[in-house]
């Protein structure tokens, strides 16, 4: 009995394989197996080489790579110091012109407020507007317009101008050849005044001088006199020439 157990097992052993394993083994197969193998050791040294290559690539590449990377770094920090010098200077730069600006303010003001009063520039704001209009037994002279003007004058006027013309320090109101002329240029009715102030102040106190108590007579003899008040009203600078101070000159003789 041991022995048939013996070989039993050495049966078993013998057929471990599978038969088609000892067909390839000696058989005809054996040269193309070689062959596969050398293919398989010429593929795995083909790999080696080209990683070997990649490594030595980035091995020569990598000083370059470090170069551009702490040249990138050395110029964004350069940037950063030269965007912080602009910005700092910039900043002293506005409070050199704020600084500029608040200490001109009150300079600027007189001056301002010295062009307007002598209609050096044009004005803008709320005011008065003003139409005359001749009735049919009671005209409209340039005496008429005369104390018109300065009776705004008086209630408190900033700006003053007939049909366009602005009322400055030098401007004439003058009649010649039967037509009223205001700076030398005529004018003609409907006469049309605009008045810069404060509306109600200004109608207020116009109303209450003994000129408004005049024009509110005339009313009744049929001239036109109507009052509008506005919150956007215009007048422009008075003409360039009508600013000028002429002056006679002595001139030179003989003893």
């Amino acid at each position: 009995m041991p022995e048939q157990v013996d070989g039993l097992l050495e049966k078993i052993a013998d057929t471990a394989l599978d038969d088609d394993y000892y067909v390839v083994r000696p058989g005809v197969h054996e040269r193309s197996q070689g062959f596969n193998s050398v293919l398989t050791g010429v593929v795995l040294a083909a790999f080696a080489l080209l990683v070997a290559i990649a490594a030595i690539q980035t091995r020569t590449d990598r000083p370059a790579a470090e170069r551009a990377r702490e040249t990138l770094i050395d110029d964004i920090a350069s940037r950063k110091a030269l965007l912080a010098t602009r910005e700092s200077t910039a900043e002293a730069l506005r409070d050199q012109v704020t600084g500029l600006q608040a200490s001109a303010v009150g300079l600027d003001a007189d001056y301002q407020e010295l062009r307007l009063l002598t209609a050096d520039r044009p004005a803008q704001g709320p005011g008065l507007r003003v139409t005359v209009t001749p009735g049919a037994i009671d005209d409209i002279s340039d005496r008429d317009l005369q104390v018109l003007v300065n009776g705004f004058w008086y209630a408190g006027a900033e700006a003053i101008s007939v049909d366009d013309q602005r009322i400055g320090s030098l401007t004439s109101i003058r009649q010649a050849g039967g037509v009223v002329k205001v700076n030398y240029q005529s004018v003609g009715p409907p006469y049309e005044l605009v008045v810069l102030g404060d509306p109600e102040a200004l109608e207020d106190r116009f109303e209450q001088s003994s000129v408004g108590r005049d024009w509110e007579r005339r009313k009744d003899v049929g001239v036109g006199f109507d009052v509008a008040r506005s919150d956007d009203l215009s007048v422009e600078a008075v003409p360039r020439k009508r600013l000028t101070v002429r002056h006679a000159t002595a001139t030179k003789g003989d003893a």
